[in-house]
């Protein structure tokens, strides 16, 4: 940039700031005297002007995206301008409170989502404001979906208080208790008693109250996923005493006597038996041995013509557990089922990931003949560049730099730019290392994506993204093309996604995957380019999501302008 230009443009903003100072109105007024430096009133211009395109935003949305972008407006000023932020929550949860005459089913169920994510927005910010979402999410008859749905919302929301207030976060989990259970409940139960092992003990008490009630096979599973990690096959970590285990393990048992196993029966039941009794079995040796017979004997019965059924019951009955890589790669060997065979070898490569022996994870991935691959979906992809990338970091932290290159190098063509960038996000470059591959990783990462084959626009528009915060932070100079790539990979995704679009599936893409990778950054670089590029993106919703993550990292900027000010007044 010339020195005329760069001139032209600092008085340009300092003109911006004089013009639209009277504009501010309530954000003006909540800046403090201490917070009036000319780099705290930059960002605060810089925020009002990306508000105000969302403003303008929210004229073409529909009502419910309407809404929820006043709610991310209010999330997002909450912090600088709580009375203004409070107005925008407000206004967004009038339109879910609106019930008209002859509400249409899809209508309906549009409105009750909408007042879900509402609700996880609000719930961290204001309890007045959580409560009339509670009373437009209760309901006297829900159905077992719309049960399910709030059940996990209100984990979610609670989920977000664990760490700044986890007596109300556990309240929000016995009400999703009573709501209904959620996939989220043993994530949230590992949080709350890594906070407060107390309070996770007490909700666990009340979700087996809740299973004796109802009995559900979903959430006795659930349960046991959270006693019973390790035996379930997840990572290892805190679980509650012994007596709630020995209580869930008795809920096993009333379960199983409520639901005998007969011919007509035995898929049903077989299935609970086979999901979350089975790799408990041992447990009640240790702790209920009088009732390890019955459970043994349903164990037995449901001995099931489905291999991979088989496979767990045998796994549950194994006087030796397959605790180590060579045996779970022996009972590979010996499987004749190729479902089977495959479910061994991956728990042999994830244990070996376990022990940091990556190289060995790796190896036995690339053992799998395509058809395991096939079998396996997109997980053998994923943990292909995902392992090499621990690998290569783990080789580059010990000095091992032409065997870290030879990792990366192996990885399948088609995967390599994700390896790549996912290295470059991960690992802490050496001062003055002159084997540093920042650049290069970085220009062949570019180069790559847009080549690959696998994946389509839609999945690989969020990389771009990625690519973005890596090429701000490494090679700024770039950044502006590459803006512009992940723009238009975005535009093409978003299109391909409403064209593909079924009754089932939302018409717009999911852009959270972009959350945090647009830096402020990126603003101060060029920052009418910036929004140009922006404006670019021709679907308003996901610009919106765009604008919207810009405005969070403008104001996490300006709130930092706070700390030098404040500091030095201390001083």
């Amino acid at each position: 940039m010339s020195v005329r230009k760069f001139k032209m443009r600092s008085i340009f903003v300092c003109l911006l700031i004089v013009v639209l100072q009277p504009r501010f109105g309530l954000l003006a007024k909540a800046v403090a005297p201490e917070q009036t430096e000319p780099g705290y009133q930059l960002w605060l211009v810089r925020s009002q002007a990306i508000t105000d395109d969302l403003i303008k935003d929210a004229a073409d949305l529909d009502q419910s995206n309407r809404a929820l972008l006043w709610a991310r407006l209010a999330q997002q000023w909450w912090q600088t301008n709580p009375e203004k932020a409070r107005v925008w929550m407000a206004k967004a949860i009038e339109t879910v409170e609106a019930v008209p005459n002859k509400e249409a089913p899809d209508k309906r169920q549009e409105r009750l989502t909408v007042a879900r994510l509402l609700f996880q927005i609000a719930a961290p910010l204001d309890q007045k404001l959580t409560k009339r979402l509670l009373v437009v999410l209760s309901d006297d008859h829900p159905a077992d979906a719309e049960r399910a749905a709030n059940a996990d919302s209100l984990i979610d929301a609670a989920a977000t208080l664990v760490n700044t207030d986890p007596k109300r976060a556990a309240e929000l989990g016995a009400l999703a208790l009573r709501t209904g259970y959620s996939n989220f409940l043993p994530t949230f139960l590992y949080a709350l008693r890594h906070k407060d092992p107390t309070l996770a003990d007490g909700l666990f008490s009340q979700a087996l109250v809740v299973g004796r009630q109802t009995l559900s096979g979903p959430l006795i599973d659930l349960l046991t996923r959270t006693a019973f990690p390790v035996q379930m096959q997840l990572p290892d970590r805190p679980v509650p005493p012994d007596n709630l285990r020995a209580e869930l393990l008795q809920l096993h048992v009333v379960f199983l006597q409520a639901n005998q196993i007969k011919p007509d029966s035995q898929n049903d039941t077989c299935t609970g038996v086979i999901t979350f009794i089975a790799p408990v079995v041992l447990e009640f040796d240790r702790l209920l041995p009088q009732q390890a017979p019955i459970v043994r004997q349903a164990v037995n019965q449901c001995k099931s013509a489905n291999p991979l059924g088989q496979q767990r019951i045998d796994d549950a009955l194994r006087n030796q557990p397959l605790n180590t890589i060579e045996d779970l790669l022996k009972a590979a060997d010996d499987a004749e089922d190729l479902k089977v065979r495959t479910v061994y070898q991956f728990r042999a490569a994830t244990l070996a990931t376990q022990k940091k022996d990556y190289e060995r994870a790796i190896k036995i991935l690339d053992g799998m003949s395509k058809d395991a691959r096939t079998f396996m979906g997109g997980t053998w992809e994923a943990r292909r560049w995902e392992w090499a990338t621990l690998s290569a970091i783990k080789q580059y932290e010990a000095g091992a730099v032409f065997e870290m290159r030879q990792t990366i190098n192996a990885v399948p063509a088609e995967l390599q730019p994700f390896s790549k960038i996912s290295f470059l996000r991960e690992f802490k470059p050496k001062p003055k290392d002159d084997a540093d591959p920042t650049l290069q990783f970085l220009t062949e990462a570019r180069a790559d994506l847009r080549r690959t084959s696998y994946g389509s626009d839609t999945e690989k528009y969020s990389w771009y993204f990625v690519l973005l915060e890596l090429t701000v932070k490494y090679q700024p100079e770039e950044a502006r093309m590459v803006l512009k790539e992940a723009i238009a990979v975005l535009n093409r995704a978003e299109e391909a996604k409403a064209a593909d679009a079924s009754k089932d599936q939302p018409v717009h893409l999911d852009t959270s995957a972009i959350s945090s990778s647009l830096p402020a950054t990126l603003l101060e670089m060029d920052e009418y380019a910036v929004k140009e590029a922006v404006s670019s993106i021709a679907s308003t919703r996901t610009r919106a999501e765009v604008r919207l993550e810009l405005l969070g990292a403008c104001l996490q900027r300006m709130r930092t302008m706070k700390q030098p000010a404040a500091a030095s007044k201390a001083g």
